[in-house]
């Protein structure tokens, strides 16, 4: 990536902290679900958790990485959400996998064309 990451970008890490927490502590037992099992909010909280991981991602690594990140992303999310079938408190969900998976290619694009525009203003002022 040509330049600074943006500041915003740095985010991903307390995102990514934030899903792994939260994911453990609902296999435990120990995350209150209720709202999130309502409809459209288990949807929605899939689109926007996933969808800001990857936008945060894309923005960190940068545009010339974004299939890597992308791609591993979409990995990541396949998995965990196939390996919720081995715990009794967990539920495997096509939908919330197909939400997952919107999020990251939609909000990946994203990311990426908000760091090209980003690019095309720095070079025509000059400035990073």
């Amino acid at each position: 990536m040509n330049g600074q990451r943006p500041v915003w970008a740095w985010l991903f890490f307390p995102q990514l902290a934030v899903m792994i927490s939260a994911s453990v502590l609902v296999t435990t037992g120990h995350f209150p679900v209720t709202l999130l099992q309502r409809s459209p909010f288990d949807k929605v909280g899939h689109l926007i958790f996933y969808g800001g991981l990857s936008f945060l991602g894309v923005g960190l690594f940068g545009r010339a990485r974004r299939w890597p990140c992308v791609i591993g992303l979409l990995v990541f999310a396949t998995l965990e959400e196939l390996s919720q079938r081995a715990f009794p408190r967990r539920t495997f969900e096509l939908g919330d996998l197909v939400m997952n998976l919107i999020g990251i290619a939609v909000f990946g694009a994203l990311a990426a064309a908000t760091l090209a525009a980003r690019a095309r203003r720095a070079a025509l002022t000059g400035t990073e």
